[in-house]
């Protein structure tokens, strides 16, 4: 597998070839300095500015299919930190002010446009992400881990997602976004199932787990946090799927736990995304002994509650 680009990824999208071809020919001299994507079809340019981790998106306003600012909105509400910039006819100048007056837009260009102000504007986002460079190499460490990590506002709406999360969001089939924007999951039920725990957490700050499947039955383990800097204001959910050829085995968990036979099968069970009545019944035990099993659990793993306990689980298992 080749190494990840260490240049800066820029986006442009425009449904006028001769318009992507200008610029690709305008800015060839930057090719040693950044790795540029060039696409006509805005929904593709949505899914790929999703998953591949673009630090600039410059896209034409007036598209058919989903404009420049439909695009850059959505973006948003699914967290891509890309800075935008929008290329726009004189006639769409408000339309251009007003996305900027909202944030949602970094700056403007009027066709037809210089290269020199294009390559001028695309340095001053990308001399602007550099400016953020905590946030963003927190960003990029997320980027790397094997599972979705999303923040969701009261509304359900992303406020943020890292790259593995907007891929989850891409294919709509665990998680999606509806017209709205807020996220869902496969059915009503399991989006009800969903809703009522972010609010919970949001509201009391405890951590909660819940399993979520796809069209597919695949079943992921969803965590859902309370941020500790910002109690009240958004919740983090991390999902992963319970894959059965690298979940480890009960007796791998009791080596690393110090877990007895019985106590293993139940973490084994918690972790592939169970809850404790389900635990029970898969092993054959009443609810009570289950329970007793738990307590030790808490007692050797150092965990406070069910939800603290398979995130250790789940660190498990990413190893």
């Amino acid at each position: 597998m080749s190494e990840p680009s260490l240049r800066p990824k820029i986006l442009f999208v425009d449904d006028e070839p001769a318009v992507l071809d200008g610029l690709r020919r305008a800015l060839a001299a930057q090719v040693r300095q950044w790795d540029m994507s060039f696409e006509t079809d805005p929904r593709r340019a949505r899914t790929r500015a999703l998953q591949e981790g673009f630090q600039v998106v410059v896209t034409d306003l007036r598209m058919p299919g989903l404009d420049g600012l439909e695009l850059i909105a959505q973006l948003k509400q699914a967290g891509c930190p890309a800075l935008c910039m929008v290329l726009t006819g004189t006639g769409d100048m408000i339309a251009a002010m007003d996305a900027i007056n909202r944030g949602g837009v970094f700056r403007f260009f009027t066709k037809p446009c210089a290269a020199d102000m294009v390559r001028q504007g695309i340095q001053d986002a990308l001399a602007q992400v550099a400016a953020r460079s905590g946030p963003e190499l927190a960003v990029a460490a997320l980027d790397r881990v094997p599972f979705a990590a999303l923040a969701l506002e009261s509304g359900f709406r992303p406020l943020f997602s890292n790259r593995e999360g907007g891929r989850l969001l891409a294919a709509g089939e665990v998680l999606r976004l509806d017209s709205g924007g807020i996220c869902r999951a496969a059915t009503p039920a399991a989006t009800n199932a969903l809703h009522q725990a972010v609010q919970a957490t949001i509201a009391d700050g405890e951590s909660r787990v819940l399993a979520l499947d796809d069209a597919e039955d695949r079943r992921h383990s969803a965590l859902i946090e309370a941020p500790e800097d910002q109690p009240g204001a958004a919740a983090l959910l991390f999902v992963r799927e319970i894959d059965s050829r690298t979940l480890p085995s009960a007796e791998v968990l009791g080596d690393l736990f110090g877990l007895n036979p019985s106590e293993a099968r139940l973490a084994h069970a918690l972790a592939s995304g169970l809850d404790i009545r389900e635990a029970a019944e898969a092993q054959g035990i009443t609810l009570s002994t289950a329970r007793t099993y738990l307590k030790r659990l808490f007692q050797k793993t150092g965990a406070n509650r069910q939800a603290e306990l398979v995130r250790m689980l789940i660190s498990a298992v990413a190893l």
